[in-house]
């Protein structure tokens, strides 16, 4: 078994209460907890208290933990997670749950934890973490934990500083030698320039401030196209503005095997003050998806993005009367440090054009971070055009999965 000096340190040192390794992606951390847990638990034998593993989600678990010991050990000493959430780890019952929810508090109430390895604590409800606090009951109770750092004010960094009795160690991804150096270099340029290149490479503790995308910032030129390429699908995205804010319609092709994202039309509907114009918005629409279909291109959906349904349903209507084959649904959402970090990615390996959309490419270069909040957002004080950037998102959002799957 090979180990990095860090690793060599975490499987002597790590003999506190609390032991975590914080730091960049792919530096190793996880990969030795795959000794770690079952050394744990086989230095549990005899001894009683409950073992527990937490992640974001059960499924992140499994795929990040569970799995990949299953596939080194077997299934025999590593099962599959029961519907009672409990897998059998090396002879031992253990329960594995998310972390994500405050209510998943209740499922810890009342345990008497003898060892906890934690997977991505910083994805974690602060109120989770808390109750583990106290259920860590045994004098040779301990902790076991991963994460990617986030700013310096998330919870978990406070807890980190603490004078609580705690080991742990920063890695950064250049301190993983068995990495390929193609793997390294690629990585790098998709962060650079960007605040996860300081806590996903650096592995460094680090406010998310200024523009969201500032290499695009610096000369969107590098992104745009002069011809588009053929699609596979196109897709539209409508943002409908609050009654301070306009509406935005934009279209979003995707070629190459869901590889590449060009973004060639866009259209702003301005609404009387403190008004939104259904009728309009209906108007508008059907306009746009006919300029499209003008120049041979048959949008599958618009994304609409609306909180009311009478809106929705009446865009509906209308495309449907109109004759068109595009189907009107609720746009997808996710939460902004996600969107961000994807943004970035598609950014830094130029998947992500431009043709004669200035308003996107004003929105992208101008959004800001949310300091005033601590996690990673998007300023949405109508100093930016977020209405634009939002359209511009729910124009290939739904085929998220798709795109980010190729990365």
């Amino acid at each position: 078994m090979k180990l990095t000096p860090l690793q060599k340190e975490f499987w002597t040192d790590a003999t506190h209460r609390w032991n975590i390794k914080t730091g960049a992606t792919r530096s190793g951390k996880t990969w030795l907890d795959y000794y770690v847990i079952p050394k744990r638990i086989r230095a549990l034998q005899g001894r009683p208290g409950d073992v527990l593993l937490l992640g974001n989600t059960q499924a992140t678990l499994e795929r990040n933990v569970l799995n990949p010991m299953r596939e080194m050990y077997g299934d025999k000493l590593v099962s599959i997670i029961k519907n009672d959430n409990k897998v059998r780890l090396f002879g031992r019952w253990c329960y594995a749950l998310g972390a994500d929810k405050v209510t998943q508090v209740n499922k810890i109430r009342g345990m008497s934890i003898a060892y906890c390895y934690g997977d991505e604590v910083v994805t974690w409800n602060q109120e989770v973490f808390e109750m583990l606090k106290s259920r860590l009951d045994k004098e040779y109770s301990c902790f076991d934990g991963t994460c990617n750092p986030e700013n310096p004010k998330h919870w978990f960094k406070r807890f980190i500083d603490s004078d609580a009795d705690i080991f742990c160690q920063k890695y950064t991804l250049d301190d993983n030698p068995f990495l390929p150096d193609s793997f390294v270099v690629n990585l790098k340029n998709e962060y650079r320039g960007t605040v996860y290149y300081n806590r996903y490479v650096l592995g460094e503790w680090c406010n998310a401030e200024g523009l969201l995308f500032p290499q695009f910032a610096d000369n969107p030129k590098l992104w745009e196209v002069k011809e588009l390429p053929k699609f596979q699908i196109v897709n539209i995205g409508l943002d409908i503005g609050g009654t301070k804010s306009h509406s935005t319609l934009v279209a979003t092709g995707i070629s190459n095997n869901w590889h590449n994202l060009t973004t060639f039309m866009e259209r702003k509907i301005v609404h009387a003050k403190g008004t939104i114009d259904a009728d309009r918005l209906c108007q508008e629409t059907v306009s746009f998806i006919k300029a499209l279909n003008e120049m041979k291109y048959y949008p599958s959906y618009v994304c609409v993005d609306n909180a009311e349904q009478v809106l929705l349903n009446s865009i509906r209507t209308a495309v449907w009367e109109a004759g068109l084959s595009t189907e009107v649904i609720d746009c997808k959402k996710i939460d902004g440090k996600t969107r961000i970090l994807i943004y970035n990615l598609l950014l830094n390996q130029h998947r992500m054009k431009f043709k004669a959309v200035p308003m996107v490419v004003e929105s992208l270069s101008t959004a800001l971070y949310d300091t005033k909040k601590n996690e990673d957002a998007i300023l949405d004080d109508f100093t930016t055009d977020i209405d634009t950037f939002d359209a511009h998102f729910y124009s290939w959002s739904i085929f998220k999965d798709y795109v980010t799957g190729v990365m």
